[in-house]
């Protein structure tokens, strides 16, 4: 009776899974009663996972020799995936991100979730609900910036396989995949991909080792993932990343940095990691002024000594407040190492330090370019034998985000693309971080362009736009290279822009486009546009295409396109453009053309953000605009970036005077109310002023 009694659950248990998927492929929504609890996906041992041990498919679409039939068999038995009906599984349907969240929630358990979902399109109480709600809340699968999840949008290969590294703990696997194609999967995925393949996950999705990550991926190949995945992970489930947890990592010489670090650790209820050297300091090294081992590093800044140990799974963790004493006036080189082995994109790093006489000074803002990615807060300097007391009523005073903000790459590039003003970036379709304001240098040249782009570069300016047409592509690789040198940046720190233009560099696009690449001499561009539409386009966009292939262009994108051109063009190509830079400002707004374009997830991006040539004075003065700076206390200027920044507009304002360029980049600490945005938006008066 008792084994007769499993069957018969396990034939009602098939038989809910397959109304639960008819749901699932369908997005209709089904009543709770219908939808009996799977019970399946509870306690599965990856231990047992052997050919032997799985029983052939019952389905009839899934051939006994299908190379994903094994696979399939053993997700129907563990209630992880069944069927579209109770003799289909549909192996070439495709799966959505709300089926993935479902699957995922399954295979750990379907833990309770008390919170209903808070995306605009996501459902309370539907099949997906509590899904998508623990992806969320986990960080397996963070929703749109713009509020919504993305319930039926299609999930593409590399999304999928990205997913389930996250879920997985984002672990690291040394080398680089084999894949043929490797180099056109998004940079944010290629770690995923990485993983995948070494440890055989992707067995049976490669094609003449081919990836293709762009493409759909199907159930079939959904349960093979997650089949092989599970094979590989003897120890059985992991428990997914759940982000927004808060580390205190702290280098504490002589002890004096250490009950600092410990106060705070508690006060936050936060993670408590402490930077050891490898090779410990001795009193003699630290003696100051006797050119011993600190003194020595101190007056290199190429000086890395190294860190035993790391922090593990530093993917979880979204606040960090960072620890040491100062050396020399600055923060100790073992710092930088720290910083510089991990990705801090989108996290909030809070740096405090010890000393006997000297302030924080630029001990903190020097570390910033080692994290160029995080949101930095002020640091705050304390002296030895501080209390507890009064770390707590500095930690009490600080503006911590309550999770991070940091919007997903997964999810950004299925969807409208959503502004970070923390990180001031936005990730691209293509998987890569631009920031959302930056330098234009069109009628720049000579020394004045060389001297605008590195102010801009040193006033925190990390967006360059130039192209051929400007004639100052030189000068601009000039700048970005003596910046470089003599900033500490690094190259990925800083995203190029450049076009090629029509007539006959859009006729031979491949000698402009290696001509391009050549006068600013930076290895590669981060983005190239078309100047504007041409009857070589196609083929001109075609042969950029080849060059991101090769890697010596990560981005593409179009400029001065509108929705007539767009819809021209955009099927003729393979890489959907991240970018259309077209003139937006408050006498020509473009109000129908920028939600076109960013419903295609592709970011919008204005020149003459400030009215251009000959009108600038006339913008800046309108009456409107200066009563809306009066009451902020900014500037003209200020008030018409910020308006563009809030509308989802990258902006490019163009200068060769340090302080206006300075002042072009102060947009972050204020906002314009929804009054204040309707009355710039009554300005427009749909009148181009250049001819584009």
């Amino acid at each position: 009776m008792k084994n007769g009694g499993i069957d018969v659950k396990k034939r009602f248990l098939s038989f809910a899974m397959a109304i639960c998927m008819v749901c699932l492929l369908t997005m209709t929504s089904c009543s709770a009663a219908e939808i009996p609890a799977a019970s399946g996906g509870t306690g599965v041992d990856s231990t047992k996972l052997t050919s032997e041990s799985q029983p052939a498919s019952s389905f009839s679409d899934v051939p006994a020799d299908a190379w994903y039939a094994e696979a399939i068999a053993y997700c129907q038995q563990n209630g992880i995936m069944s069927g579209t009906t109770s003799t289909t599984f549909a192996p070439e349907a495709t799966l959505t991100r709300a089926m993935l969240a479902t699957v995922l929630h399954r295979m750990s358990d379907t833990p309770a979730v008390s919170d209903p979902p808070v995306f605009t399109d996501a459902v309370a109480g539907s099949w997906y609900s509590d899904a998508v709600s623990w992806a969320a809340k986990t960080g397996v699968i963070s929703g749109y910036g713009g509020g919504t999840f993305g319930v039926n949008d299609p999930t593409t290969r590399e999304q999928a396989v990205t997913i389930l590294w996250r879920y997985a703990g984002e672990l690291e696997t040394a080398g680089t995949a084999g894949v043929a194609d490797f180099a056109s999967i998004s940079t944010w995925a290629q770690a995923a991909v990485r993983w995948a393949e070494a440890n055989d996950i992707l067995d049976g999705m490669l094609d003449n080792n081919r990836f293709d990550p762009k493409t759909n991926i199907k159930r079939g190949e959904v349960a093979s993932m997650l089949y092989h995945y599970l094979s590989n992970n003897a120890s059985g489930q992991p428990e997914p990343a759940t982000g927004g947890k808060t580390l205190v990592a702290y280098f504490s010489a002589t002890n004096t940095t250490r009950p600092l670090a410990e106060y705070a650790s508690d006060i936050l209820n936060a993670d408590l990691y402490e930077i050891v050297p490898e090779a410990p300091y001795t009193d003699a090294d630290l003696a100051y002024y006797t050119n011993g081992r600190a003194d020595r590093e101190q007056n290199d800044a190429s000086a890395r000594p190294a860190i035993s140990g790391s922090v593990e799974n530093m993917a979880d963790y979204d606040v960090i407040f960072l620890g040491y004493p100062i050396w020399h006036g600055q923060a100790p080189r073992i710092i930088s190492t720290f910083l510089e082995s991990y990705d801090f994109t989108g996290k909030t790093i809070v740096p405090f330090c010890t000393s006997h006489s000297s302030g924080i000074g630029s001990s903190d803002t020097n570390l910033h370019s080692l994290a160029s990615g995080a949101n930095w807060l002020a640091g705050r300097r304390f002296a030895g034998g501080t209390t507890r007391s009064t770390i707590e009523d500095w930690i009490n005073g600080l503006d911590l985000p309550e999770q991070s903000t940091a919007v997903d790459a997964v999810t950004s590039a299925t969807g409208k693309a959503a502004f970070n003003f923390e990180t001031k970036s936005v990730t691209l379709n293509s998987g890569y971080e631009m920031p959302i304001n930056g330098l234009g240098t069109y009628s720049l040249h000579g020394e004045t362009c060389v001297n605008s782009v590195k102010s801009a570069l040193a006033s925190g300016v990390r967006l360059i736009d130039t192209a051929s047409a400007y004639g100052n592509e030189e000068e601009v690789g000039q700048a970005v290279r003596e910046a470089m040198e003599e900033l500490g940046l690094q190259r990925e720190d800083i995203f190029v822009i450049t076009k090629i233009y029509p007539g006959s560099e859009m006729a031979n696009p491949e000698q402009s486009i290696q001509a391009c690449l050549d006068r600013l001499d930076l290895g590669y561009v981060d983005m190239m546009l078309l100047h504007h539409p041409d009857r070589n386009d196609v083929k001109a966009y075609q042969a950029m295409e080849k060059f991101v292939e090769e890697g010596k262009i990560r981005s593409l994108g179009l400029s001065n396109w509108y929705v007539k051109e767009l819809e021209e063009f955009l099927p003729q190509v393979s890489i959907t453009p991240a970018l259309v830079q077209n003139e937006i400002h408050p006498y020509y707004q473009e109000n129908e053309v920028i939600p076109y374009i960013q419903d295609l997830g592709i970011v919008v991006q204005g020149w003459y953000p400030l009215g251009g040539r000959g009108h600038t004075g006339e913008l800046l003065g309108d009456e409107v605009i200066s009563g809306i700076a009066k009451a902020h206390g900014v500037s003209s200027a200020q008030v018409i970036l910020r308006w563009n920044l809030q509308k989802g507009v990258v902006v490019i304002p163009g200068s060769s005077n340090p302080d206006h360029i300075k002042e072009n980049t102060e947009l972050y600490d204020f906002a314009l109310a929804d009054e204040e945005m309707a009355q710039i938006n009554a300005l427009d008066r749909n009148k181009k002023h250049d001819w584009y």
